[in-house]
């Protein structure tokens, strides 16, 4: 067999392409060559090269191995949203988290022996990455709240139950592995307010909610629970954000919720963001989804952010 490591499969197939698309996402935002070196610490012939490939065949490639484009440019997509925002040191550890779980949640394993026929069935050596996890679930959470606390556009999509985000670690299977946050999340006088820092078990009706959407789509980790009105709906529509409302609920309880939630992702795979209207004395509630906390926290702000464009009077 080969001693070939995971750890090597991501740094000589995955790695470059990802390198090199955030090299052309950052000068396509107006980067210089010079600057985008600097950021990813290569040369400046080194950009020259990356953003010389075919990008389409370097895509079609990772899809060969099995691998999701889409996964790749969301992962492109929040890096350069961090370094766009100055926060580079965030956008390595992003990063540097992100690869790490999908290792070691054994996600790449067919993808490396499509390269490396001798690796064995069995092999599960990369679960050894995920020691830490339980840390790197809370950093991440912590990397997400302080996101969001940066943006006060907020305030516009917490609704009257007030707003949660939780993630869950790879593999999941009760609300006392997926961290949330206690006291939930408010604004006040144009300021976000984290009730308290991330915990496990830390929102047990979007814990209970994220693990039964796991099992349908286990790269789903993430979700948010953001306010419903029309305006929200108009920015999805904008930011072309794939959606589906559900209900009203006859009888709108937490389990009929949690159901018809779960339900439309079943049958939509492709799906972002559930509405879920509600019922009597029950609020509609806007559900956000994604691979990981941060993923769901730029969405979260990109909503935000076009709502504030489209009205710029705060909703009350």
């Amino acid at each position: 067999m080969s001693i070939s490591t995971g750890l090597e499969f991501v740094s000589d197939n995955i790695m470059p392409i990802i390198r090199s698309l955030v090299a052309k996402k950052l000068l396509e935002n107006g980067y210089s060559q010079l600057k985008v070196a600097k950021v990813l610490g290569i040369t400046q012939p080194a950009v020259n090269r990356y953003v010389n490939r075919n990008y389409d065949e370097m895509l079609s490639k990772i899809e060969t191995l099995g691998i999701s484009r889409d996964w790749v440019m969301r992962v492109v997509n929040n890096v350069v949203e961090l370094i766009m925002n100055n926060k580079e040191y965030e956008a390595l550890e992003y990063l540097t988290n992100t690869i790490i779980m999908e290792l070691g949640s054994l996600r790449l394993c067919d993808a490396h022996r499509r390269l490396v026929s001798s690796l064995p069935t069995t092999c599960n050596v990369c679960s050894v990455l995920i020691t830490g996890i339980a840390d790197s679930v809370i950093r991440n959470m912590e990397r997400a709240l302080s996101i969001i606390e940066s943006h006060p556009e907020i305030q516009s999509i917490i609704p009257r139950v007030l707003m949660n985000i939780v993630e869950a670690k790879p593999g999941a299977l009760t609300e006392d592995d997926v961290v949330g946050v206690p006291g939930r999340i408010d604004a006040h006088g144009g300021r976000v307010i984290i009730g308290s820092k991330p915990i496990y078990g830390g929102s047990r009706h979007l814990g209970r909610l994220i693990i039964r959407c796991m099992r349908i789509n286990p790269r789903y980790r993430s979700v948010a629970s953001i306010r419903y009105d029309d305006r929200v709906e108009m920015a999805l529509r904008e930011l072309g954000i794939r959606y589906i409302k559900v209900g009203p609920h006859e009888d709108p309880s937490e389990d009929s919720v949690i159901n018809s939630v779960v339900n439309s992702l079943g049958n939509d795979r492709e799906l972002d963001v559930v509405v879920d209207l509600g019922g009597y004395a029950l609020e509609p509630i806007t559900y956000v989804f994604g691979m990981d906390s941060v993923d769901v926290a730029l969405k979260i702000i990109s909503i935000a952010l076009k709502i504030t464009q489209l009205s710029p009077n705060p909703i009350n």
